[in-house]
């Protein structure tokens, strides 16, 4: 079958990272990523089913690492050749004997290594499971960064029976293949308390930026949304999606001063938002959002980032939180929510809490969030797919996606 495959080999990690920091657009050519014909995995015992996907979307911290540019945190929490892909909406044949369409849940906990549950995943925080290195698969934070499962950026891969979730037949291929980010943008919605934050600003409008907007929206009517985005792509679809206003990143601190008659001295300001979403990332990101942030608000990191250098002196003086952001995993059903989630017949389990992928699923659809799937690739141009997500917004794209069955080599979507 075909695959794309990273391999740890350094020389090219570091050719790929000096290449894209040029005008060259030979960095994916010649970085550690490449096309390959390899034997499918074959499952560890009888809870792992072969999955076939469909569509499997290309991340921002996909890029990152094709790029050589992620952060060498992770780089313990991975094992080599792995193949990329953990956005995916895929078939596979259930024990039934029938084969049905899935998404892909792709964190690999203590489930999917036939591990007892740690104690993170014991009250459902899945994304901070701490058996990652342990199990009867290799070590890995999720798939697409595991050798043992493979990932959607191939014509095949393994999936847990703990990892699929099962979709209506209504749901298009591209509404689902939105759900897994769309779970990610939940989550650091719900980083905040709704009820509290009157005005939050979203930083950034790449897909996890416009998500996060829907996300936003979806969970609170009532909330004041700005979205701060560079092209007329990105403004058109935060528009669309929720946002009360958008602007451009140049006015984004003078916009916060003035709808918060805020005073300033410096980088310093008197008052801002309650809540700030960087989506982007990079250390002159999060300075802003700081900058941006009321005292005694929060900052939320929901684009990953790399290593950063940033003042904290703000964050200190103006006691603002700074928190993370990562993945999904189970929520508290607050009384705010308990409408939403019984509209959306998402199960609240008896500690009063959903799962973010519940959610996420019953949503995406509803959003119509597949219209962000702006043009899908085939695994052979790869290069293409992955310069033109790289460089997303310049060009007119949001979401860029493999499709593994697909024989003609690109298609623009029709939005």
């Amino acid at each position: 079958m075909k695959a794309l495959t990273v391999e740890a080999k350094l020389r090219k990690f570091a050719l790929a990272k000096v290449l894209s920091m040029t005008p060259s657009s030979s960095s994916v050519k010649y970085g550690p990523l490449s096309l390959a014909d390899i034997d499918p995995k074959r499952p560890p015992n009888g809870d792992w089913t072969s999955a076939k996907p469909r569509l499997s979307g290309i991340c921002g911290s996909d890029i990152a690492t094709v790029l050589g540019s992620s952060s060498r945190y992770f780089e313990p929490l991975t094992s080599f050749p792995f193949i990329p892909g953990h956005e995916v909406v895929a078939d596979v044949t259930l024990n039934d004997g029938l084969v049905s369409r899935v998404v892909l849940e792709p964190a690999l906990t203590c489930a999917a290594r036939g591990l007892t549950p740690c104690r993170m995943c014991q009250v459902g925080e899945t994304n901070r499971c701490e058996s990652i290195l342990l199990g009867e698969i290799k070590k890995g934070i999720q798939t697409g960064y595991c050798s043992s499962t493979g990932g959607g950026w191939s014509q095949e891969f393994l999936a847990h029976k703990s990892q699929i979730h099962t979709i209506p037949e209504s749901m298009s291929d591209k509404d689902a293949v939105m759900v897994e980010p769309f779970a990610c943008a939940l989550h650091s919605a719900l980083r905040i308390d709704l009820t509290r934050a009157n005005r939050v600003a979203v930083l950034g409008s790449g897909t996890i930026g416009l998500l996060t907007t829907a996300a936003l929206r979806s969970l609170s009517a009532d909330i004041e949304i700005t979205a701060v985005a560079k092209y007329s792509t990105q403004k058109a679809a935060a528009k669309s999606l929720g946002a009360d206003q958008v602007i451009e990143p140049s006015v984004f601190n003078r916009a916060s001063r003035r709808s918060s008659s805020s005073m300033r001295a410096g980088s310093w300001q008197s008052h801002g938002f309650d809540a700030t979403f960087d989506c982007v990332g990079k250390s002159e990101s999060i300075s802003q959002s700081i900058s941006a942030t009321a005292p005694g608000g929060k900052v939320v990191l929901a684009g990953m980032p790399s290593i950063s250098r940033v003042d904290l002196a703000p964050l200190w003086h103006r006691e603002i939180e700074l928190v993370g952001s990562y993945a999904y995993g189970s929520e508290p059903a607050s009384e705010a929510l308990l409408d939403l989630l019984s509209r959306s017949l998402v199960a609240v389990d008896d500690s009063g809490r959903f799962r973010t992928f519940d959610l996420a699923i019953a949503l995406s659809e509803q959003l119509s969030l597949g219209s962000l799937v702006t043009h899908t690739f085939s695994l052979d141009n790869y290069e293409e797919a992955i310069n033109l997500a790289a460089q997303a917004g310049a060009r007119g794209a949001i979401k860029v996606a493999f499709d593994p069955r697909k024989k003609r080599a690109r298609e623009q979507e029709n939005r």
